[in-house]
């Protein structure tokens, strides 16, 4: 109800990419200004492109379909290509899916992308060959060898944000991960070295790499002083995964004197104190957790190397710290039980948070999880289901009543508490441009509860 609409990071750096090589680049948000299909197709042919890219996670992957079957079928000569971390998972699968799609790009797309634009001004026969696609060929496909994922991401060119309409003043990101407007999103490393059964990592790979603080910081001041953007989300799981980075980026900041608000994620296990206090003195108020479930057996399973004492010392030092703080939890993993669903409700009823949210276990390809899912219950595979709100998987010995249920009554516990409420109000009361959304937010979240009430009484 008040979900976020901050455009896409990655479609500004293939932007500004497709623009160093040569290319005259327009984007469409059509995620953050939540256009359909027709609209969008409209806009397409208003430009009438020699290439178009799209960008898609798994939810939206049938609906790029249909984008591309308009463009095939009224703009012929059209390239159209598939990238991101659902054709990255399953490039074959979306081909043969999707006869509208000529090129699946998997992996990090800005050098097969500056590829692809090379030869298609030499020859659009000459594009089956290029590292990091599936192309077709005849009835079938073929795919060429991977690329290398990129060492040195100073190496590509600062993302051009004014290929975003309306920006920065049209988006926005969840209200409760926000207090100055205009705000906007970044990711500043790449690639997860963790294991965790639910992450797809096929996009980045595994070996964390990120920009050098000097590079982030002049990010940051681009996006201050020249675009006046007040509020910075960094978006990447791994942020402080490096503990003298995150204090080379924080310390520049500070000696730079850059006016700007931010936050980000973090794990808790990497979450120092001294760290937090740096990293709140230069301007991030707010950091989020994977927390995931309170049953310790349900983390070991999902691989997480994290347990709940280590969650517990993590919120609390952002809260010494000075910071807000918000958990993300999942039902529905394999083996979950009534038991488990408590051990969660007991976990958020008494972890100092100001925030959670609360999602459906999905097993998104290219997770361990796909893989393994028929073997911990039922597991429908509809990609247009999988928003992590759906339950596509029911893990033995559950219902989806259950599950539901279950997701209902963590946020209801949570809150439900007095300590949650009065932190919700004052920041709100201190950050008053915020009343709307919030406003929408609490609606959708009374609704949930309202749902899982209602369901009780009729059974």
């Amino acid at each position: 109800g008040a979900a976020s609409t901050q455009p896409s990071f990655g479609l500004v750096c293939l932007g500004s990419v497709a623009r160093k090589a040569g290319a005259d680049v327009t984007v469409i948000e059509a995620s953050a200004f939540d256009l359909g299909v027709d609209e969008t197709f409209r806009q397409i042919a208003a430009i009438r492109p020699n290439i178009v890219g799209i960008s898609s996670t798994t939810i939206g992957i049938t609906s790029s379909g249909l984008l591309a079957e308009r463009i095939k079928k009224e703009l012929p000569a059209t390239l159209t290509i598939i990238g991101g971390c659902h054709a990255t998972s399953l490039p074959e699968e979306t081909l043969a899916e999707f006869s509208s799609f000529d090129i699946a790009v998997f992996g990090e797309g800005e050098q097969t992308l500056t590829d692809i634009i090379a030869r298609y001004e030499l020859n659009t026969n000459a594009l089956s060959d290029i590292p990091g696609t599936v192309t077709r060929s005849g009835s079938g496909v073929v795919r060429a060898a991977g690329r290398d994922m990129i060492s040195n991401l100073d190496d590509l060119p600062m993302p051009d944000w004014s290929l975003l309409p309306g920006f920065p003043s049209a988006y926005r990101p969840s209200p409760a991960r926000i207090k100055r407007m205009p705000c906007a999103s970044v990711v500043l490393t790449r690639g997860c070295p963790n294991a965790c059964t639910f992450c797809d990592r096929s996009v980045f790979g595994r070996q964390c790499r990120s920009y050098t603080p000097a590079y982030a910081v002049e990010m940051f001041k681009q996006l201050r002083y020249k675009y006046g953007v007040k509020e910075i989300n960094i978006e990447d799981d791994t942020f402080i995964i490096s503990k003298t980075r995150v204090e080379e980026f924080c310390n520049r900041l500070i000696a730079d004197k850059v006016d700007i608000a931010w936050s980000c994620l973090g794990r808790a296990d990497r979450a120092e104190p001294a760290m937090l206090k740096l990293m709140k003195k230069a301007g991030c108020w707010h950091i989020s957790f994977g927390i995931e479930s309170g049953d310790p057996e349900i983390l070991r399973m999902a691989n997480k190397n994290l347990d709940i004492r280590q969650m517990n010392e993590a919120v609390n030092n952002a809260k010494k710290a000075g910071m807000r703080s918000k958990g993300f939890f999942m039902v529905g993993f394999p083996k979950e039980t009534p038991a488990t669903i408590k051990a969660t409700i007991e976990l958020v009823r008494n972890i100092p948070l100001d925030d959670i949210s609360v999602m459906q276990l999905t097993p998104f390809p290219g997770s361990e999880l796909y893989a393994q899912a028929a073997q911990y219950g039922t597991f429908d595979r509809d990609w247009k289901k999988m928003n992590a709100i759906h339950s596509v998987f029911i893990p033995n010995g559950m219902t989806l009543a259950e599950l539901d249920s279950a997701r209902s009554a963590i946020l209801s516990a949570f809150y439900s508490r007095p300590d949650v409420l009065l932190s919700q109000l004052l920041h709100v009361l201190r950050n008053p441009r915020l009343i709307p959304y919030f406003a929408k937010a609490s609606l959708s979240l009374f609704s949930i509860i309202r749902n899982r009430n209602d369901g009780r009484n009729e059974s």
